[in-house]
């Protein structure tokens, strides 16, 4: 169970350093993040600030230093001060996905691997990695989380979270359609709103080029906007997806959630030899999570789909 004061604890610390880096270095505050994090870890503060201050700074890091922090903690500490920080320089919040999305994804993820002891999940747009690290942290297995990020930014925000909570190496600098020869039990990410470029469509590129990094009926579960079965080209995209993988199925998001574009989980499941066909594909759509009792509704629906489609499955197999 998450503890808030013990999340406002972590996050205090942070933004006393990050204020305090800006203010007196003009440090970007969320640069500080990092160089924060750096100093919880080594235990000391690096940078050369005023004495006083250093002295502050290091109390406040042995204070935390000392305490066992559940990862979710620390995952929702992180994110409360990567969100402040995005605030300072006008950036999108919509760049970091929320919990909610989060958890239904791990949600998911259950249900599609109800026999799994351990997955490898990749991100092949990982950004500060709340989405990877929302479902690694609470997935009831054992998570080897792997992410890729080309945005500088984006990238050292997410290793500061991986390794504040002590995941193993997992991150890559790169653009994701370098990233080869690795093999995931499932890929999950949330797309950003694309419009064509050339006659490509963003998204599909990725779940295109990404498929090798997929296991044989492992799942690519994506967070994809609603114009996703629409743009130019998805007919011959379509066609190309059927041949890789088959379409498990789609859960509208709430047009609540977003202030432009609305999105939906997509759930595709790689063919191979050994995969079976679904009886039929899950297609659900979640009210607003302001009425929590439609939304129990909806959870309890999909929880049968999956009682009757891959449970059933699994047990055939």
């Amino acid at each position: 169970m998450v503890h808030q004061n013990q999340v406002e604890m972590i996050f205090d610390c942070l933004d006393e350093s990050c204020m305090a880096l800006y203010e007196e270095l003009r440090t970007p505050y969320l640069e500080g993040i990092a160089e924060t994090v750096n100093n919880i870890l080594s235990g000391s503060v690096a940078q050369a600030l005023k004495p006083e201050t250093k002295s502050r700074l290091a109390a406040s890091i042995q204070a935390i230093r000392g305490i066992d922090f559940q990862k979710e903690e620390i995952r929702k500490a992180m994110q409360l001060a990567i969100l402040k920080g995005f605030k300072h320089i006008h950036r999108p919040n919509g760049d970091i996905t929320p919990d909610t999305i989060g958890l239904l994804v791990t949600f998911l993820l259950e249900k599609l691997e109800p026999k799994a002891s351990q997955l490898s999940i990749l991100d092949p747009l990982v950004g500060t990695g709340n989405l990877l690290l929302t479902v690694a942290n609470n997935l009831d297995k054992k998570v080897v989380p792997t992410g890729v990020d080309h945005d500088i930014e984006s990238y050292r925000l997410a290793e500061a979270m991986f390794d504040m909570m002590e995941y193993p190496e997992g991150l890559y600098f790169q653009d994701t359609f370098t990233f080869r020869h690795f093999i995931a039990d499932a890929i999950i990410t949330d797309f950003p709103t694309s419009v064509p470029v050339d006659g490509k469509y963003f998204p599909y590129e990725v779940i295109k080029f990404h498929c090798p990094n997929l296991r044989e009926g492992g799942y690519f579960v994506g967070v994809v906007p609603d114009d996703f079965f629409e743009v130019e080209g998805n007919a011959e995209f379509h066609e190309l997806i059927r041949s890789l993988y088959q379409v498990i199925g789609l859960v509208k998001l709430p047009e609540t959630m977003f202030k432009a574009m609305g999105k939906s989980i997509l759930i595709l499941q790689k063919r191979g030899e050994d995969v079976r066909p679904i009886r039929k594909a899950l297609l659900a759509e979640i009210p607003s999570f302001q009425d929590p009792h439609a939304v129990n509704e909806a959870i309890a629906r999909m929880d049968a789909w999956f009682k009757e489609n891959i449970e059933k499955k699994e047990e055939e197999n």
